[in-house]
């Protein structure tokens, strides 16, 4: 789909712009986009396993576990586990980087502004009103 031809159109772009730019523009767009790519990517084996206790939250939710095999994904065998609450939002999530079943700690970070070019015209997409609350605290923290 569009990914593909935003592949044929990053084949002619600068070394940087390949190794550096969009890996770090897909890391981010995975993280705060996630819930659309379990529509939207092909190789991705999504089920629901029905209801669950949550694993930092109280009370339970549907427990949707997407998991990409050798192609698609962020990463190949990448597997997230998504909380689901009644009002159809993820509530929680959690990322096995890499399928190797041990949970990794990722580090969530969000670039917000990402400027470059798209047919010889400067472009810009940004990200606003980013805020993260950390688990224990009711406090929401604006991203910097």
């Amino acid at each position: 789909m569009a990914l593909t031809v935003c592949s044929r159109k990053l084949d002619s772009q600068p070394a940087n712009v390949k190794e550096d730019v969009d890996p770090a523009f897909v890391n981010d767009q995975y993280w705060l986009l996630f819930p659309f790519h379990v529509v939207w990517d092909e190789g991705a084996d999504v089920q629901d396993l029905g209801r669950h206790k949550r694993p930092l939250g109280k009370g339970s939710a549907r427990r949707v576990v997407v998991k990409y095999g050798a192609a698609g994904g962020y990463a190949p065998g990448d597997t997230w586990e998504l909380y689901v609450g009644a009002d159809h939002r993820v509530a929680e999530f959690i990322y096995h980087g890499g399928g190797s079943g041990i949970q990794k700690r990722p580090r969530v970070l969000i670039a917000t502004d990402h400027r470059g070019t798209a047919d010889g015209k400067p472009v810009r997409v940004f990200f606003s009103h980013v805020s993260v609350k950390l688990m224990g605290s009711d406090k929401w923290v604006n991203a910097q």
